[in-house]
């Protein structure tokens, strides 16, 4: 596991390349996480899949976009253009990291609709696309974050006395998190997945997105809470749907 800097040096992306252990395979994973308390609740699973597909032999690489996490940018200058253009920043490090030109690129979350939005805009090519609990839409997912920021300030409200209740939100955030009116206009005009890559749909027990036509299909035994504000500071650690997603590439993706 190896922190790395890319991109243009003076706005470089921050990421962390899993080599491969034993015989490297020829495809190379792309991870694109989502965005917000998503990223925050989802960062150790992202971890834990990572390890868990270099150690089956893929070079992987997971990365920060641009204003977000360790990557350089002010999270107020965040643009989805700029989201998008990262991960194909990130695409082509991973294919100089790696050596190959198999690429699988595997969104998690928001990343699911970023990643698609990449491949449909600036003609992100991959053999496969992995969509882990994917939003059906860019307006769906956003009413979902205000819904949880609303939900989880009720459930803190109830733990404040009278005279302490918390301010209403500013207009340039998303439950605490910066959200410039260009970044939520442009995500909310977000389409669904569309149905002409090959794809592997991936969901959790309690989400029930409808799969894109001709998509293959993996359904894990778990839940992962997506959409219950209790869950919100709970880390998400999937190792059973993991080891299982892992298992499944192996047979695919020799």
């Amino acid at each position: 596991m190896e922190p790395i800097h890319f991109g243009d040096s003076s706005k470089p992306l921050f990421g962390t390349h899993h080599r491969a252990s034993g015989a490297t395979r020829r495809a190379a994973v792309l991870l694109c996480p989502s965005w917000g308390m998503e990223y925050m609740r989802a960062y150790r699973g992202q971890r834990l899949l990572a390890m868990r597909l270099a150690e089956a032999g893929y070079e992987t690489l997971r990365f920060d976009y641009s204003g977000t996490g360790d990557s350089e940018g002010h999270s107020l200058d965040a643009r989805l253009d700029h989201w998008l253009a990262d991960i194909g920043t990130a695409a082509r490090e991973l294919r100089d990291l790696s050596g190959t030109d198999q690429l699988v690129v595997f969104g998690l979350r928001f990343g699911c609709l970023l990643a698609e939005a990449a491949r449909l805009r600036n003609g992100l090519s991959a053999s496969l696309q992995i969509s882990w609990d994917a939003p059906a839409s860019g307006a769906d997912y956003v009413a979902l974050m205000q819904k949880l920021g609303a939900d989880n300030d009720i459930l803190k409200q109830a733990r404040r006395n009278r005279d302490m209740l918390l301010p209403p939100h500013a207009d340039d955030e998303l439950h605490a998190h910066a959200w410039p009116a260009a970044l939520a206009e442009a995500v909310t005009a977000l389409p669904g997945i569309a149905g002409d890559a090959r794809r592997l749909w991936i969901t959790s027990r309690d989400v029930n997105t409808p799969a894109p036509a001709a998509a293959a299909t993996l359904a894990t035994d778990e839940a992962a809470h997506w959409h219950d504000a209790r869950w919100i500071g709970t880390p998400w650690i999937p190792a059973a749907p993991v080891a299982r997603i892992v298992e499944h590439l192996k047979q695919v993706l020799p």
